[in-house]
């Protein structure tokens, strides 16, 4: 390994990988406050050596911290503020730094694929409460948002990743929903004939196992399922419009007979600010892990917030995360419940319940949903 991925300021992805989003955005990772290019403007490979991943580079090399990847320094500084538990900065220096030669991470204008990070269209089957239309296309029916993306465009993406598809040592499919797009049929099945030992991770809200991507994926030995999951039954189905619970257990229960990793991706706000835990310990009853479970703060939108909570219900919960704490869990559930203590204790925050109510309300008219009968603990106690 490069003695530079020891570096603070240093990461392995400007040199090595992208992510492209479903607008055609494309950005050295997803956490990236920047964008490289646009493939809707420049080719991939112009992006990848255009001036901006330069700069990017440069700063680097000059022990300089850029600022498009400051979301990363600061979660290494201060992890409360973070949904996972490992920056995409030491994630990824682990994953694919071993495999870089030392000559190419001196090389400002370097760059050797290593690393995707494919969105390729806002498909998604759900519409979650915190999500919008740029990554669920059930969103973008409900406000009635067109996303034009330019297939072309596209498919020079394509056929980049494809030409360099041996090289790829890590790979991460997002969406929209994965699971539901052509796109990742076409390369699961190039991968598993040229690179059948590349890391897949999967981020998934596991609606539907009866498509020929997950057929795909059934057959790779290294894959990774990051599921999202925030609640059950009801509230599931509420706040993950269009989903069922029911067809959600199923579909788990099929990848746990899989020699696969899987983990959950849980995020932690207004509307599942107890029942959260009680899908944590549903989950462990069927077969799951304590590090199995990386729980995070909701930031937006706002008026789903977890700090608009009254003081006491914020007390009860303070109390519930304290318990829960002490038992010495696995440890990055035990990351999780803290970063979500710290977060909630924080005081600069303006509570609003009157914009979380009429947020709410606006929200049950629009999908003709009744949040009262779904939440009533959060009436009782939080909304009145």
């Amino acid at each position: 390994m490069s003695r530079k991925l020891l570096d603070k300021n240093f990461c392995v992805l400007p040199w090595t990988g992208f992510e492209l989003e479903p607008d055609g955005t494309v950005k050295n990772c997803i956490i990236a406050k920047d964008k490289i290019g646009d493939i809707h403007k420049n080719d991939i490979e112009s992006i990848l050596h255009s001036e901006k991943n330069q700069n990017i580079k440069g700063q680097m090399l000059n022990k300089q911290y850029p600022t498009s990847c400051s979301g990363c320094y600061f979660q290494e500084k201060d992890r409360a503020t973070s949904f996972d538990s490992i920056s995409s900065r030491l994630y990824y220096a682990k994953e694919i730094g071993t495999s870089v030669d030392n000559t190419l991470l001196d090389d400002g204008n370097g760059f050797d694929l290593r690393h995707v990070d494919l969105r390729w269209n806002n498909k998604c089957n759900q519409a979650c409460v915190y999500c919008g239309p740029r990554y669920s296309s059930k969103w973008a029916q409900e406000l009635k948002v067109k996303q034009e993306v330019e297939k072309e465009n596209v498919e020079k993406v394509k056929q980049y990743i494809f030409k360099n598809i041996k090289k790829l040592k890590n790979v991460y499919l997002a969406g929209g929903e994965p699971l539901l797009m052509n796109q990742n049929k076409e390369f699961l099945t190039l991968l598993l004939e040229h690179n059948p030992d590349v890391h897949l991770r999967v981020n998934t809200n596991l609606s539907s196992t009866k498509t020929g991507v997950f057929q795909l994926l059934c057959k790779f030995k290294n894959v990774h399922w990051t599921v999202s999951v925030d609640s059950m039954g009801k509230e599931y189905e509420y706040i993950r419009h269009h989903g069922s619970w029911e067809e959600f257990l199923k579909n788990l229960k099929h990848i746990q007979t899989l020699d696969h990793k899987v983990s959950f991706n849980m995020l932690f706000f207004i509307l599942n600010y107890k029942s959260v835990f009680d899908c944590v310990d549903y989950l462990k009853s069927i077969g799951f892990h304590d590090n199995s479970f990386i729980i995070g703060p909701l930031y937006k939108p706002e008026y789903l917030n977890i700090r608009h909570l009254p003081d006491n219900i914020k007390q009860e919960v303070v109390n519930i995360l304290e318990e829960r704490i002490g038992k010495n869990t696995g440890f990055y559930l035990q990351n999780s419940l803290e970063n979500c203590l710290k977060y909630l204790t924080q005081s600069n925050f303006h509570a609003n319940i009157d914009t979380v109510r009429h947020s709410i309300q606006k929200l049950d008219k629009r999908r003709n949903l009744n949040s009262r009968e779904i939440f009533p603990k959060l009436y009782r106690e939080v909304l009145q």
